[in-house]
């Protein structure tokens, strides 16, 4: 049987141990939701039409203005969100030359930048999109352009 103060000295030192393992895995997570509370949405939920979805929300996988086929972009995936200019990779329709939409959807890369707050005391916010889409299924994606032509998604479109 091991003396009575070896016991006490590893009781100890395994008590110690599970402390800083549990604060170790406690500190992250009170670190987590603290920078979850600044990471920004998506314009805000006052941009857009009735119907609309994905805007004043966070890293929406579909975005919607309410408009036509052509102002929903779906199954979103993001890269850089928080950062300067958040990347995000879609699906949507496009218009043919002489009216009409394509059958099927089409790649389309989105950006979103200028963060700040939509509205005061507002969550922190990406303030501008935009896109760039092909001009025909399967063609490369074109320049740039604002998102349903708007200089920010913090204001209504009506």
């Amino acid at each position: 049987m091991a003396p009575r103060h070896a016991l006490t000295s590893a009781g100890s030192v395994l008590v110690g141990v599970l402390a800083v393992s549990l604060l170790g895995v406690a500190a992250p997570a009170a670190s987590i939701g603290a920078s979850a509370a600044r990471l920004p949405v998506l314009g805000s939920k006052a941009y857009s039409l009735p119907g609309s979805t994905g805007f004043g929300t966070y890293k929406p996988s579909e975005i919607f203005n309410g408009g036509d086929p052509s102002g929903r972009v779906q199954g979103i995936t993001w890269t850089g969100w928080g950062t300067a200019q958040s990347y995000g990779y879609g699906k949507s329709s496009i218009f043919m030359p002489n009216g009409g939409y394509y059958p099927g959807l089409v790649r389309v890369e989105l950006r979103a930048s200028n963060l700040g707050h939509c509205t005061t005391g507002g969550p922190l916010a990406y303030e501008r999109l935009a896109a760039r889409e092909p001009s025909h299924p399967g063609g490369p994606l074109g320049a740039w352009f604002a998102w349903a032509g708007s200089k920010t998604i913090c204001r209504s479109l009506s």
